[in-house]
């Protein structure tokens, strides 16, 4: 079947146990290829962000300095960018493993609802004030908002540390044996890359803490610390996901699902 061909038969009812598990297997496998997929795509966007944010409104907008923080971009022609990427990434943190009991996805959906916010409820506008106040700012006020945006962006920030750890923590965990051979990299190395990702969100999280507080370098800490932040959350999430050989093979994800070799193997 073609991507073109409309599916217009009606899946077929299995009638041996053996067309039953050939069944449930592609469903297996297609499920591990798109979830693989999903998270990709979110630590891709994690690492475009900023990036295109800064690209974007410099030599399409208004050019000249990078502003303040990430979040200022709610007031340039990023803005649709900056809330797209955010609400596509609640969504996904939020469900992609929603009915899972533990600690790493309660982090998860509490860092998915937290984007959310910070999209929603924008931070201060620049410039003393010479932006309009948006809808919500003049419903509840603008300090009230902003105050609801730094309380999301810091858990957001602070969750999304915590998961990163938790992935070094699994990923070391596990075999480096993949069916019949070794995995490029050993689980210790996935494990510092992945600490590494988690120190430097909490060494992110110091910086803008410290000059904000003691207004040292302060003019660009936010967007310096938001930005080491965002790409440390993406390139975890990246690393995560982006197993390429299961990714463009129906084979390989049939070898890890039969060999049992990743998480989400369980669950398919």
């Amino acid at each position: 079947m073609g991507y073109l061909t409309p599916p217009v038969d009606a899946p077929q009812r299995p009638g041996k146990p053996q067309d039953q598990a050939d069944e449930n297997l592609k469903a297996r496998i297609l499920y591990l290829r798109s979830f693989l997929l999903m998270r990709t795509l979110i630590g891709v966007m994690g690492i475009l962000l900023p990036v295109t944010l800064l690209l974007g409104d410099g030599f399409l907008f208004e050019g000249g300095k990078p502003r303040g923080s990430l979040s200022a971009y709610y007031y340039s022609g990023m803005r649709d960018i900056f809330v797209s990427c955010l609400c596509v990434t609640a969504f996904f943190l939020i469900f992609y493993k929603f009915f899972e009991r533990n600690l790493e996805n309660t982090l998860s959906i509490v860092a998915g609802v937290t984007a959310v916010g910070v999209a929603l409820f924008p931070t201060g506008r620049p410039g003393g004030g010479t932006v309009p106040l948006s809808p919500l700012q003049e419903k509840l006020g603008e300090q009230t908002v902003q105050s609801v945006h730094y309380v999301c962006a810091a858990t957001f920030i602070l969750c999304l540390g915590v998961i990163s750890y938790f992935f070094g923590r699994r990923e070391g965990a596990r075999s480096q044996h993949r069916d019949g051979h070794l995995a490029r990299f050993s689980p210790a190395f996935w494990r510092s890359f992945h600490y590494a990702c988690a120190a430097g969100i909490a060494l992110a999280v110091v910086y803008i803490a410290v000059t904000q507080v003691f207004h040292t370098l302060d003019a660009y800490s936010l967007i310096i610390g938001e930005t080491a932040s965002v790409l440390c959350f993406g390139a975890s999430w990246l690393a995560k996901g982006l197993e390429l050989d299961v990714l463009t093979s129906a084979s390989a994800a049939q070898d890890q699902i039969e060999a049992g070799t990743t998480e989400e193997t369980a669950a398919a």
